[in-house]
Formats: structure tokens, sequence, C-alpha cells
């Protein structure tokens, strides 16, 4: 059978009307929606049409009871149709169709939820051939619509919606399955079966009622639809399924089902039929009377009351003969209602009341006639509702009573009965004595408001025929008040003070009735009489008891217009506040008279003594003894002046008295009380104490919040009622020096506080605030913005610890919220005024530039030509850094000033709001501040320069800060130099820039860079130190233009062409345009004329006669001599270079350390003019010898002073150019070899370099130079290597590196002289040990790795050249090491036991190679057998690492008995563990391979065969074990040393194999001698069978033993030498020390004797 036939002999049949009607009648068992599709049941369901088998599977995991197995199966089937490559056939769509009705009724919600997004996928995806399957799913479908469970209600909406995409084919679906789903709901509300509705072996009772209720709910839910939304002609066709759904008891039962969602279907339906259909439910009397209102009334669930008071109502007023008691129902329905509302809204909310309300006015007069003279239960109806209200809770309790008294009031006004109107006004006035009195059930539960509106509109609709009712009420609630004002007595004041505000309340809505209606009841007079009365009460008891004053001022308050229009009484009131209040201000009644005061004061407009008043109040409250009472009657008052505004002002003594408040806090005395009066002092707009008086406050304040953190809180937390209420108090403090720190650091401290809440943060937000409005359309007020500029500006140049990121940041957010106006006043205070950076650069620049600069610079020894009168010109402070902190290095101030500006520059347009001309000099100044930094990175050298911007970064260092400065201030000189031409540079323009004055108007790029130029001239022609750095700027502007070709080697031709530079007085300038040009000078003719002519000037110069002209000349000289690395360049002819060579070398006839510039300078420039003479032999080379030798002798003198670094790099250069000409020239090679002075120089000069600490970049570049000639010195020169050591500890990397090197040529030497002292020192009284200088190097950790230090820094960063010297010095101890003997070794070990070294180190190495944290790093990746300081590994973290590892390696091969114990010892098992594991992972293969390697190398040179043919020796390097057999008489004896594999932390093991002729005791002497002279003497397996083999050679030569340790030899190979004279037995002088020591007695340990020492 093909598929085809099969999915045809599956699908299942249309059906026909008369197997619908068939259907229908029959009696099924089960759930409705498996009744209706009974055909598509799981027994039925064929998967042999399905040729996927992986559908088939899932498919028939569908058909499972448990949920989960049903769930992952719709999951994997959703996820394959979601799949767009897995293909889909319809028979997957025809299977799916016979499981979905029964899985979207299914008990788990996931299951409904994931079928119909199935159901939802699979028709989306066949579209037009799904249509012929809608009959048979649309009503599960569309009845999974009103779900009970949102999300699956809403998943069946989308997957709807999904195939149905408009409104109008939605609906076209219900009119064309019409008739299936009248089924799909005739079905779902027949059945109420829970028995019968699902297997009760696997689902609960519960279960299976939910299931049930959910069904019918939907399907009800699906019928109201259809009724609202399906034609009535359509409905016409299908009236008697309507009707019988209508009609179904299912559905009148579901009213007051449990389930509250069916309950309010069912419910909702039946109010759509009652209005849509009414002829349907006329017709039903019965069902209306029993299951709506009397099982209704006793059995509606709270979830679906209001629903059922809606329903009830409709159903009241369509029907009101459903009221009509039946035979059916033993008790008459309105008792059924009472008792409804006797149990409240059951939380259903305010609407309740009002359905109640309505309800009751709309019953029936058959069931309550409201004229019935006799029978109207008007108690029975108050007692219901009364009870019910009692229930309720604060939500719905003053709905409750207004649809009370609403109701009480329809009575009054409906019924004609008198009897029934006067028990109705009984009743309000109950609910007004328990409202007053807050008496009764409803007393204190009843609002204030809510019930009196309710009890006013109570009023309201009664008065119009009932005046006389409400004249009642109202003098109901006047006597209440007045024994309220009679009765008032201490201790009742808060119930009394509550009736009174009720009364109040209830009172002003009553009286906002029509005038003359107000006057019929006597409201205004009721009023006067009773403030008359208060007046009198209050002064009676001298203002002893609030509530009376409460009472008076409540009236006052609410009722003064009623009071005014009395004079007698309005001028009693004005006698009371004039004369009364002050004098009992200080009563327990003050709060309320200053109430009744200010508001006196509010409805008086002028009353004429308002200032009088205030004055006296004031004094007679300052004057009271009771401190704390009068501080809160003083805050109060202060904080209730604001009416007043205007009408009083400052007065003195008030101000007295918070100054003093303020001192009481900055002493630390004060408490909460005080900040309260300054707080309400401060926030009343000036009106009670003065601006200036404030600001003084604040400003102590702030100076006492300075002190600790916990006053900074308080402090803050108490300015935000002051801002918020007098910001302009604030805004003023911020103006003053203390305001503009205080603003400082509130920015700091909000930086990092996301807490919206924290009180600086709230500072903070008021502050920007305020700005915003400031820049408001109305006006533009700049002076918070100033304040607030100036408070960044001092931060920038005091306060380093704050990041200049952050002040730029705090600038840019002033800069975008001022406006256009304000920008212009503050953009000079953001980027500082010219005066202040003019200030700050002649602070720095007043300073001696070190003469190292001119190593490092390309104008080189233009420095030397600085007028030193220039040094002592500095500007008078401007007065803006008024936060002078003078601990702030001025040269941090400075570069913090540049980079905060530039940075605030690059973003934002504030550079363009600045006047042209200070434009002009703030770019120059960026310029030369870039160059300062250059040389200040240089001075810094090799050591960490503290940061400077106060980045947050650890590893963030001043140098990254300043080579961002440096950066930052290229960018902005390539920004204005990209737009330039050649006209720029061509000579008349440029010849202009350097001698016109400036331009007095704004211009383009280039105009500005011209007049920047111009500037630079002025300065450089006065030869300032300004002007040598602007000089410099000039190089790099030319140079810069030179790189990018914007000219050309003709316009460099030209230009010195037009320029005579060899007359130029501005020196400075032709240097900077020489270097600029220097990429086209080596190769011009007219530069090379320039050098001759120059050098001919130079011969002209009279020795005698040195004048700054030489210097000149000679710094000119050096600027035009360039590529010496090119051997085709020649600067000078040979001729010419001889003579000037011989002239420059008369300008030093004699050895003096005067001119040491033009000394440098000549140095020089011999290294252009040597190149070109280094063939010519002659007396001249004598001279340059000479000259070199002076030069070093001085530098030597001069050593620690920075003004010899030139001199001494240039020195050096010529040393070694001079010694690369040696092949060439013999005179040069002899005159090399007969000069040992200047090797020795050398030699002193590194030995005074201990004496030099501090070392800029230059000293380094000595130091390198210096350190390059040292090594050339033969070994036998130097006389004293152990006095060059303390040169470890300078801060200079190549001379550490040196002395490294040079100890380890040196120390081999001086090893083998002691070796040959230690072999003949017989009786043991040489003293060796380590050198001195060499322990004390390593006697204490660096500071760097020394306490609280950070790790991590250390690792990323490296050395420093503390921890250097340190760790170098360890590495030379080792060198000592190195092929020592046995006993030198001991002398070595026992030096660094004494000092306690060892362990220091091995602390250090766990911690930096992350042994602690159980990380440690790789070291098979690094040679750690092997360290070569000059060998360059990829970071500075790697060689520290190299470092540490290969000092680990050498103390475990040369001290393994000192790590073994430091190892034993850790306490801390994670870190024991880590170490044995990283040693045994990577260095105990190593070190156990080299033990046996060093035994087979002694073996293979015969070592330790060769002085005794009887013993050998076998290695097993597998087995790490070596075996020793002695031969005797063809016997032997055997011992094995076996090498564990976490070797040298665990001991090695020295066990004895075989024994002949040797007792027991002895053999094991020799065995455990052994051991330890590797385990606790550091020696290895060769020392240990050298011992062996000398044990039993003695013993058999005759020897005796010693008699404590059983061995021959001692562990310092001794013999036992020391006899007793007694018994004659012999000792080892070790081992009877050490007796002697244990016995605390000097006798003999066998025979007791004293010991006399005899052989």
């Amino acid at each position: 059978m093909s598929k085809r036939e099969k999915l045809k002999v599956k699908n299942h049949p249309r059906r026909t009307e008369s197997h619908h009607h068939e259907h229908s009648k029959s009696s099924y068992k089960g759930d409705p929606r498996t009744q209706y599709y009974e055909e598509l049941g799981n027994s039925y369901i064929e998967l042999s049409i399905l040729d996927n088998p992986q559908l088939v599977v899932t498919f028939k995991s569908l058909q499972k009871r448990d949920p989960t197995t049903k769930e992952k199966a719709l999951d994997s089937l959703v996820t394959y149709l979601q799949d767009p490559e897995s293909v889909v056939e319809e028979s997957t769509l025809a299977v799916w169709i016979q499981f979905y009705p029964q899985l979207a009724s299914d008990f788990s919600r996931r299951l409904r939820m994931l079928a119909h997004k199935l159901q939802g996928d699979l028709f989306k995806r066949f579209q037009r051939q799904s249509a012929k399957y809608m009959k048979d799913i649309v009503g599960p479908w569309l009845g999974g619509l009103y779900d009970n469970d949102k999300v699956v209600a809403r998943t069946a909406a989308v997957s709807f919606e999904s195939v149905f995409t408009s409104v109008e084919k939605r609906k076209q679906v219900f009119q064309v399955f019409h008739v299936q789903l009248l089924d799909y709901v005739k079905h779902a509300i027949s059945t109420k079966d829970n028995h019968t509705s699902s297997d009760e072996k696997y689902f609960t009772p519960a279960d299976i009622e939910s299931k049930v209720d959910r069904e019918i709910a939907c399907g009800i839910s699906l019928f109201s639809y259809l009724l609202e939304h399906i034609s009535p002609e359509a409905i016409e066709e299908q009236q008697y399924d309507y009707a019988e759904i209508v009609t179904s008891e299912t559905l009148w039962k579901s009213l007051t089902s449990t389930d509250s969602y069916l309950s309010r279907a069912a419910l909702g339906l039946i109010v759509q039929v009652a209005y849509d259909y009414t002829e349907w439910l006329g017709a039903m009397p019965r069902y209306l009377g029993r299951y709506l209102i009397s099982n209704g009334l006793m059995n509606i669930s709270s979830g679906a009351v209001l629903d059922y008071l809606e329903c009830l109502v409709a159903v009241t007023r369509l029907y009101p003969t459903a009221w009509t008691p039946s035979s059916e129902t033993n008790e008459p329905s309105f008792s059924l209602l009472l008792s409804f509302v006797s149990q409240g809204s059951r939380y259903a909310g305010p609407r309740y009341w009002h359905y109640v309300e309505v309800l009751i006015e709309n019953l029936p007069a058959s069931i309550l006639d409201i004229n019935d003279i006799s029978g109207f239960p008007v108690s029975e109806i108050a007692n219901a509702f009364n009870t019910g209200i009692h229930s309720e809770n604060r939500m719905t309790v003053d709905s409750a009573v207004d649809a009370y008294l609403s109701l009480l009031a329809f009575f009054t006004t409906v019924s004609e009965v008198t009897q029934i109107q006067q028990e109705s006004l009984s009743k309000a006035m109950e609910v007004g004595d328990q409202y007053a009195l807050m008496c009764g059930a409803l007393g204190k539960k009843i609002g204030t408001e809510s019930v009196a509106r309710s009890l006013t509109a109570y009023l309201r609709k009664i008065i119009p025929e009932h005046d006389q009712f409400a004249i009642t009420f109202w003098q109901r609630m006047v006597d209440i008040l007045k024994k309220a004002v009679e009765n008032t007595t201490e201790g009742r004041d808060v119930d009394v003070k509550e009736t009174v505000t009720r009364w109040v309340n209830l009172t002003k809505r009553i009286a906002a009735v029509p005038e003359e209606l107000m006057e019929r009841i006597g409201i205004s007079s009721e009023i006067r009489q009773l403030v008359d009365a208060c007046l009198s009460s209050v002064k009676s008891c001298g203002g002893s008891l609030p509530i009376r004053a409460y009472i008076l001022e409540s009236l006052l308050n609410e009722f003064f217009s009623h009071v005014k229009s009395d004079e007698i009484l309005i001028q009693s009131v004005d006698d009371f506040v004039v004369h009364t209040i002050p004098a009992l201000i200080s009563s327990p009644s003050s709060t309320n008279l200053i109430n009744i005061w200010v508001n006196y004061e509010h409805h008086i407009a002028d009353t004429g003594h308002e200032r009088k008043l205030w004055e006296s109040i004031i004094k007679t409250l300052l004057a009271s003894s009771l401190v704390e009472t009068k501080d809160t009657i003083l805050v109060y008052l202060l904080e209730s002046l604001k009416p007043l505004k205007g009408r009083i002002a400052p007065y003195g003594p008030l101000e007295d008295y918070t100054l003093q408040k303020s001192d009481v806090i900055f002493n630390k005395e004060g408490d909460n009380k005080d900040w309260d009066v300054i707080v309400a002092s401060l926030s009343s707009e000036g009106y009670t104490i003065s601006e200036q008086v404030a600001v003084e406050i604040l400003n102590r304040l702030s100076r006492a919040s300075s002190f600790d953190s916990y006053r900074e809180d308080l402090f803050f937390k108490n300015l935000i009622p002051v801002s918020q209420k007098n910001f302009a108090v604030l805004s003023a403090f911020i103006k003053t020096e203390e305001g503009r720190r205080l603003a400082s650091r509130l920015w700091q401290l909000t930086e990092s506080i996301e807490d919206v809440s924290d009180p600086a943060k709230v500072i903070r937000q008021r502050l920007e605030g305020q700005l915003n409005i400031s820049q408001s359309n109305d006006g533009s007020d700049s002076s918070l913005f100033e304040s607030l500029a100036g408070a960044i500006l001092t931060d920038v140049e005091n306060d380093p610890e704050t990041s200049c990121a952050s002040l730029v940041t705090r600038s840019i957010s002033l800069w975008e919220t001022a406006n256009a106006d304000t920008k212009s006043v503050i953009a000079p205070k953001l980027l500082f005024g010219s005066s202040r950076w003019r200030y700050r650069l002649e602070v720095v620049l007043s300073k001696p530039i070190a003469p190292s600069v001119s190593l490092l610079n390309n104008i080189a020894g233009g420095l030397y030509l600085i007028n030193d009168e220039s040094l002592a010109s500095i500007s008078t402070n401007d007065g803006v850094g008024a936060f002078e902190d003078e601990s702030v290095d001025d040269k941090v101030k400075l570069f913090r000033m540049a980079s905060y500006a530039i940075e605030l520059i690059r973003k934002t347009d504030a550079f363009e709001y600045l006047p042209y001309f200070d434009k002009l000099h703030r770019f120059l100044s960026f310029l030369v501040i870039s160059e300062l930094a250059k040389d200040e990175i240089n001075e810094y050298g090799a050591r960490k320069m503290p940061p400077i911007f106060g980045n947050e970064d650890p590893s963030y260092s001043g140098v990254d800060d300043l080579l961002s400065l440096t950066e930052k201030s290229n960018e902005r000189l390539e920004s204005k130099l990209g737009s330039f031409a050649l006209p720029f540079i061509g000579a008349d323009t440029f010849n202009a820039g350097i001698h016109t004055e400036l331009s007095t108007s704004s211009k383009d790029d280039i105009g500005f860079m011209q007049d920047v130029v111009t500037l630079i001239g002025q300065h450089t022609r006065d030869k300032t130190v300004f002007g040598f750095y602007a000089a410099r700027v000039l190089e790099n502007i030319v140079s810069y233009l030179a790189e990018d070709a914007v000219f050309q080697v003709k316009d460099a031709e030209q230009f010195f062409e037009k320029h005579k530079l060899r007359r130029s007085k501005d020196v400075l300038a032709s240097v900077a345009i020489f270097q600029g040009m220097s990429q086209y000078v080596g190769s011009m003719t007219s530069t090379d004329r320039l050098r001759n002519e120059i050098a001919s000037d130079m011969l002209g110069i009279r020795p005698g006669l040195v004048s700054s002209e030489a210097l000149n000349k000679i710094i000119l000289l050096n600027s035009l001599v360039y590529n010496l690395d090119d051997p085709n360049f020649t600067p000078f002819p040979p001729q010419r270079a001889i003579m000037l060579l011989k002239r420059l070398l008369d300008f030093f006839p004699e050895h003096t350390a005067e001119n040491l510039a033009l000394r440098s300078e000549t140095a020089k420039l011999l290294l252009a003019v040597l190149p070109v003479v280094k063939g010519l032999y002659g007396e001249h080379w004598n001279r340059v010898f000479k000259f070199v030798s002076e030069s070093l002798a001085i530098c030597e003198v001069l050593l620690t002073s920075d003004k010899v670094t030139p001199l001494l790099f240039y020195t050096l250069k010529v040393l070694v150019l001079v010694k690369s000409f040696q092949d060439e020239n013999d005179d040069i090679a002899d005159l090399l070899a007969e000069d040992s002075d200047m090797m020795d120089a050398l030699i002193r000069i590194l030995g005074a370099s201990v004496e030099v600490r501090r070392r800029s970049q230059a000293r380094l570049l000595c130091d390198t130079a210096l350190s390059r000639q040292i090594l050339d010195v033969p070994v036998d020169k130097i006389s004293e290597p152990t006095q060059l050591l303390p040169i470890l500890s300078v801060e200079s990397e190549p001379l550490q590196k040196t002395i490294l090197k040079l100890e380890k040529r040196v120390i081999p030497v001086v090893q083998e002289s002691l070796a040959m002292e230690a072999a003949l020192d017989t009786h043991g009284v040489l003293n060796i040990e380590l050198p001195v200088e060499l322990l004390s190097l390593v006697m204490s950790i660096p500071e760097a790795v020394n306490g609280d230090f950070d790790i991590e820094e250390i690792r990323a960063s490296g050395m420093d050249a503390e921890t250097r010297a340190y760790l170098y010095s360890w590495k030379l101890i080792f060198e000592y090491f190195e092929n020592a003997p046995f006993a030198l070794k001991t002398k070595y070990v026992e030096s660094l036991k004494e000092g306690d070294y060892i362990d220091t180190i091995l602390d250090l190495l766990a911690s930096i190679l992350y042994l602690t944290s159980g990380k440690p790093p790789d070291a098979s990746k690094l040679p750690f057998t092997r360290y070569d300081p000059d060998e360059i590994l990829d970071t500075p973290a790697q060689d520290l690492q190299w470092l540490l590892l290969h000092i680990y390696y050498q103390l475990l091969r040369h001290v393994p008995s000192i790590v073994r114990k430091w190892w034993a010892e850790i306490r801390n098992r994670q870190l024991s563990l880590a170490v044995e594991s990283f040693t045994q992972k990577y260095f105990s293969p190593v070190l156990i391979d080299a033990e046996l390697q060093s035994v087979q190398a002694k073996l293979a040179e015969a070592e330790i065969e060769a002085e005794d043919e009887n013993m050998q020796v076998k290695v097993s390097r597998v087995t790490h074990e070596v075996a020793a057999v002695y031969s005797i008489d063809e016997q032997t004896m055997e011992m094995i040393i076996r090498v564990p594999t976490n070797f040298p932390l665990h001991d090695v093991h020295v066990d004895g194999v075989k024994r002949v002729g040797v007792k027991e005791n002895q053999w094991r002497a020799w065995l455990l001698a052994s051991q330890a002279v590797i385990t606790s003497q550091n020696g290895n397996i060769v020392d240990a069978l050298v011992l062996f083999r000398r044990n039993v050679n003695l013993h058999f030569e005759g020897v005796t033993e010693c008699a404590i340790c059983y061995s021959i030899l001692h562990q310092d190979r001794s013999l036992p030498n020391k006899r007793c004279q007694t018994c004659k037995n012999k000792f080892h002088a070790g081992c009877l020390y050490k007796w002697f020591q244990s016995a605390n007695s000097s006798s003999c340990p066998l025979c007791r004797q004293p010991f006399s020492f005899g052989r």
C-alpha cells in the first residue's frame, strides 16, 4: 500500500450531520475532548505512515503516561520543525492531528503550551494543506485561547495568529467553524463527572477536578465569544444548541464553583445573556432564584465576589421576580443577602460596597419595601453593614462607610415614613460619633479625610428636605468638640488631637454649604465661640496643656475668615499674638503658638509688629536655661518662618548663638541638636542670619569635616537640606577657598559612589542641577562655574593623588553645562590663566639644567649658551594657587597642568574661546613642557618614577604619564603643521618668523604657526632656559616638515644661502635649524662650506684667550657633524682636520677642571675629527692621550657631580674610538701598551661610582660605556676585587652586570689560592669565610620585596636595582662553591648558617615563584642550570623568574641540607606540598642526573678506584643507585647509596648489603658517616664513597676507631687523635667536644676520669 493510500485510510473521516447528532446523544465516559475525538484515541493512531524512524519514536513517546517523557518528545518535535533543513511530510501532520486534542487539555501546563506551539508551527508550514484538518482541531485550538494559565493562553493565541495573520481571517474562522465550535462547547459543559475525566490511578481527585473546571471554563468563555461575534442569523440557525447550552445545569452550577476562574466565566456569560438575550433568562426564573440568588449568596467563592455582585445587580434590575422565594429554598433571600453583606468584601476591593449599595436600592418592594411602617429592617441592614465593615482593612473600610452612609441617606430621602427617617439619621449619627470620638468598631479604623467627605455627602443629600436633621447632626458635632476643650488634661493629647483633627476636617466641608444654609445651621457663630473659649483656656493654663493650643491653632488655621469677620474677636487674637505668645514661647505649647503667630501674620498682610515680635520671641527663647528644649523650639521656629520672608531680618544674638554652635561642632563636642540649629539657620534664605555669617559657619564646619571621615559624612548629610532649601548660601560658600576645597573633595568622593542616596552624591547632584538652572534662557550666572573651575585647578596643581583624567571629566561636565557667554568667561580659568603658566614655568626653569641633558637631546650643547642671569627671574605668584602645597614638586605641578589642559583641549572647544595671544603662549608652553617631560624621563633613568597624573593602575608609572603628555603635545603640533605649504619655509618668510614682531589678529593654522615661530625667536635670542627649550621645539617643527617632504634639498640650500648663520648671534636657533634639517645637511655643499668656514674661524682664536666665541663655534660645528657612522662621510679635509685638532688641544694646556663645557664639547667634536686623522703619525696622539687621561682624572674627582657626565661620556667614546685605530696606527698601539694609568683610572672611576646615588639616563649611558672598558681590563690589574662588590648596590644595571661578570672572572683565581691555603692548613687555624662585602648585600631583603609588597607588581615589572643587587650577590656566593674542595665548602656553609641568610632567600623564592599560591611557573621553559644577564628574554619578569629559578637550583646543589631543613619546618601544608611537587618535577631529575653523572665522570677519570684497587663502584642511572664493592681476601663487603626521586628534599639512603670482618656497630657507623656527608654536610656521593673507602682502608691498616662514633674518619676527615691518659681510648676531637657539651663535664666518656688531652 502506498503512503498516499495509507494516509487516506487513516485520516479521520469527515463527520456527517447524523453522525454529529448521534455522537452528541451518546453517553461517553472520560475527558470531554477525548469523547468528541474518540476515533482519534491512541488505540487508533497508526504510526506506520511515517517514514522517519526518529519521528515514530517521538510520537510513541507521546503515548506514554509520564509527563516528562511527553515534554521531551514535544521539545524534540519543536526543535525538529524549527530546523530549516528538516524534511516534514503531510503524514506527520496527519498523525499530529490525532494527538493534539488530548495534549491541548493535558494536566501539564508545559505540555499544553508546547502542544499549541507545535500546532501553530505545523499549520504554518503546511498552510493550505492543513485546511482539511481544521474541523478536527478547531475546538481545542480556540478553546486554548481561554486557558486559565496566561502563558498557555498566550502561546495558543500566538500560534493561532501566526497561521491566520489578519483580524478578518481570524473572525472568519469562527464563522466557518461555528458548528464545530458549538459542538466543542456543548461537550465541554455537558460533563461534570470528576471520576470519569481521567484515570484516577495516575492523578489525584483535586487534579482531575481542576482539569475538568478548566475545560468547562474554556468552553464557557468560547461560548461567550460566539454570542458576541457570531451573526444573529447564524445563532438563529443553531438556536436549539444555544438553548441547550444556556439551560445546561452544569453551566448554572458553575456559578458557585470553587474554581474562581470558572465561576467568573459563568457569571460573565449570565450577564451577557441578561443584557443581550433577555428573553432566554426570562423563561428560567427557577434557575435564577435557585442557582444565582440562593446558592450564590451562600456559596460564591471569594475570588468571584465582584463578578457575582455585578451579575446580581443586572439580574435584579432586569428580572426582579427572580427574588421571589421558591419552595426549593427554605431561607428567605433577603436574609441570605444580609448574611452575605455581613461577611464583608473578602478582599474584593472598594467596588464591592458600591455594588451592595446599588443592589439594595434596586431590590423589589416585595423583598424590601421602603415605606413599610412595621417591617422595614433598618437595624438589620445597619447590623449587617457594621459587621461587614468591621472585617474590612484600611484600604476598603472608607468605601464601606461611604456606601453605608449613602444607603442611609437613600432611606432618609426616599422613605415617607418618619420612623424610618429618624432611625436612619440615628444610625448616621452613630457613625459621626465613632468618627469624631474614635470609638466603637469604626472609631480608629476609618480614615479622617475620606469619611469626612462621606459624612458631608450624607448631609448634603438630606439637607434639601430635612434641614432639621442636618442641624441636629451639626449640633452633635459641636457638642463633641466643646466637651473635648473642656476636658483637656495631660495624658489624653493624642486622642483629643485626633478628635479635633477629624472635627475640623468635617466642619470645613460642612461650612462649604450655601451661606444662608450655613447661617441656619449656625456654623460661623459656633466657630467664633469656640475660638474665644480656646484663647481663654490657653492663657489660663499658661501653655502647659499643648492640646488647647493645638485646638486654637486648628480653628484659626481653617476658619480664620469666620474669625476675621468679628472685630472684637480679631482684636483678642491680635493681643494674644503680641503679648501672650512671646511670654509662653518656652512652654510645652511652643510649636502650636509659633504656628498661630506665623499663620496670623500670613493672614494679616501687615501687622506692623512682625520684626519687633520676632526679636522679642528670639530674645525670650535664647534667655531660657533649658538648652535642649530651647534648641528644639528654635529649630521649629526657624523652619516655620518662610511665610514671613521679607518681613523679618537677621538678628545679631541669633547669629552669635549659631556661630557658637559651629564652634562646638568644630571642637568635637556637638550633637544632633547643635546640627539641627545650624541647618535650620542656614536654610532660612537670609532672613534669620545673614549670608556672611552663614558662609563663615560653613567654613568652620567644612574645616571640621576634614578631621575624619565620620564628621565629613555628617557634614554632607546635614548639608543636604541646606542645599535644598537655601542653595544661595551654598553657592556663596563654594566661592570661598574652603568651599572650593570642599567641592574638590565632593567630586573625589562621588566618583566611586554608585548609591544615589549617598549624602555626597546628593550634594553633587544639587550642584549640577543648579548649574543647569543658572544657564537657562532667562539668565547666565557664571560665578558658580568660576568657583568650581577654581576648585578643579587647585586639585590639578596640588593633589597628585587625584587623576588628571577625572579632573578633565569634571571640567568637561562644567563646560558642557555652560552656555556660550559663560564659556567665554570660564575658558581662561579652566585652562589656567597666562600669568599662572608664566609663573609655574619660571619656577621650574629658574633651576639650572642638568648638563647630562646634552647627551640625550639633538641640540646637544646648546644648554651651555644659557645666560645664568635668566635663572633668577621669577614672576610674582598671581594668587591662583591659593592652596599652594609645598610638598608637591614644582615639576609635577607643571606637568599636571599641561596634561590636564591638553586633554581638555582635545575633548572640548575651550581653546577656541581664548584670546589669540593666549592661544600662542599656551601652545608654545605645551610644547616646551613636552620637552621638559622628556628630560624628566631621562633624569629618572632606570629608577621607577612615581605616578604624576594619579593613574589608578599600580603598574602605571610617572614615565608612562610623561610619555602620554609628550605624545599628546606632538599630536597637537602635528595637527597644526598638517596644512603647511612650502612658502612657510621660504627664506624671507622664515627670516621674518624669527626677527619680526607678532601679528595682532587671529589667523589660520599657517599664520598661527608663523606667529609661534616668531615667539620662539624672541626667546632663543635672549638665551634663557625657556629659549633653550623653545629652540628644541623649533628643531621639532623643522624636523617634522623635513621628514614630511614639505621642502627638498634645493629649498634647504636656498635657505642656507639666504641666511648667514655663520655670523648669526642666535646660536640656539641656528643649532635647532641645523638639527631639524639633519637629513639634508650631510649632503649639501653649503653646509660643507659652512663647516670649513667655522673650522677656519676656530684657527683664528688664540689659545690664551679662550672665550664664549670658541664655545659657540664648537657647538655650531658639533651640530653640523652628523653622519659619524657613515665611512664615506668626511667632515673636514685631513690637513684642516689636523690643524683643528691641534687648536682644540691647545685650549687645554694644563690639567684643570675649569670650563667643563668647553672640554666636553671638545671631546664630542674629537669624535668627528679623529677618524679623519687616524692614519697620520705624530705627537698629536700623545696630546690626545693626555687629553683623555686628564679628562678621566677630572671625572674621577667630580664623579658625583652631574656636571661631569657629558665629559665622562664623550671621553670614554674617544677612548673607544682611539682603541679602534690601534691596528692602523702603531703610535696608538704603543701608547695603549705603555699607558697603564688609564686602566687604573677606569678602575678608580668604577670604584667611585658607588658614591653616585642618583642615576639619570645620561649617567646610565656613561655606565654602559665604562662597563665596556672595564671588561677589557686584565684580571691581574684588579688588586682588590672584593672592594668592588659594593658597586652591586648602585642603581645602575650596566654596572651591576659588569661587577657580576668581573667577579665571575676573579673568583676562580681567588678560589684556587684559598684551596691551596686550606690544604696546607693542617692545624685548622686558617680563618676562611665568604667575603663580608658580599654577605652584607644579602643581609636584608630589598625594600621592594620586603613587608607588604605587591607581589604582582614585582612579577610584572621585574627587578629594580636593589633586588638585582640582592640576587646577583647570591649568584656570586654560589660562584665560590663551584669546584671548591669539601673543606672550603664547609667553611662557606658555616658563614651562611651564622647569618641565617638562606631561609630568607627561600621564603622570598616561594612567594615570587607562586609556590605560596599553588601556581608555580613552568621551570622547564627556562635553562635554570645557568644564568646569563646579557641574554634578552621577552619580558623583565621572565628575567627575574630565570634568575630566581637559577638561585633555587644552586641552593639545592650546594646547600641541600639547609634547604631540606627549611622545607621540613614549613607549617603550611599547602606550601610544603607545592615546594615538594615543584622541586620533584623540575629540579630533582636534573640534580639526580648530575650526581650520578659526576660519579661516572670520577670513575672515568679513575679518581675513585685508582687509589684503591680493592674497591669497585657501579652506577645505575635507571634505579638511581650507586654500589661500592670492597674486596678482602677473596670476600667482599658491599654498600649501596640510593637516591630518592624527590632528592634533595628527602635524604639519600645508604644501606649495607654485605659486611665482612667488621663489627656490626662499626659497620653501621661507617654507613651513617657516609650518609651524613651528603645529608648534613652538603657533600655529594663522591665524597661519601671516598669517606667509606678510607674508613675501610684505615680499619684494615689497624687504625683504632673513635670510641664514641665507632668510625675511623670523622665527618671533617680527621682521625681519632685525642687519647685518654687513663683508659688509653682514642676519640675524634669533634665527637669529644660534643660529649663534653652534652655531659657538662670534661671527663672521659668511658672511664669517667678527667680528660687531659694526651696523645
